[in-house]
């Protein structure tokens, strides 16, 4: 990933200018994580190619209604993760227990689906929810969930025990899952991202 000296006035300039040179320096520095984010959980490159793909789309066509976004990076993942739904949703696959995809007949299509503005409401209640969080538990719940880092890493990088790690995950996931728990639209993001 490409380092962006200013992200704040990037995105300003994306936003209010549509300017397309600056949104290429934004893809030019996220394109590999989210594809390999994609790669990771799709098992295939035209899939994952297709949703980071679809992700800067997304992000381009609603450059101007986007809110505030405190962690671009997180911002990116997360709109890639809700791609990953869509996908699903147009491709009427569920999951059975076994993990294993499979058609489903009696999928109901939503013509509403998920609205990028209920998206942007959701991103922005989380990252709340989520600055809201011990500074330690934050750290670590945003380095494991948004940056992948696994429990043994995080244990390293912190000069902890592993279960000390697992501790911090498992308050931050149970106070997030209080907070959005009346919320079914936050429940279904919510379950891609802690799962």
């Amino acid at each position: 990933m490409k380092a962006i000296p200013n992200e704040q006035l990037l995105l300003q300039r994306i936003q209010n200018e549509g300017d397309e040179a600056s949104f290429k320096l934004l893809f030019d520095a996220y394109w590999e994580l989210l594809f390999l984010q994609a790669l990771q959980k799709t098992k295939s490159q035209d899939l994952a190619k297709d949703l980071a793909q679809e992700t800067f789309i997304a992000f381009w066509k609603y450059r101007k209604s986007l809110k505030q976004i405190h962690n671009l990076k997180s911002y990116l993942v997360t709109m890639l993760k809700y791609q990953f739904l869509k996908w699903i949703d147009q491709e009427k696959i569920v999951f059975d227990e076994l993990d294993t995809a499979v058609p489903n007949d009696f999928f109901i299509d939503r013509d509403d689906g998920f609205k990028i503005m209920e998206f942007n409401e959701l991103y922005v209640f989380l990252m709340d929810t989520i600055d809201a969080l011990p500074q330690k538990s934050r750290q670590i719940f945003i380095q494991n969930r948004f940056e992948n880092k696994t429990v043994k890493e995080l244990a390293e990088t912190y000069n902890v025990a592993e279960s000390t790690v697992r501790n911090h995950l498992s308050q931050a996931n149970a106070k997030i899952q209080g907070q959005l728990e009346n919320n079914l639209l936050s429940v279904a993001i919510l379950s891609l991202i802690i799962v």
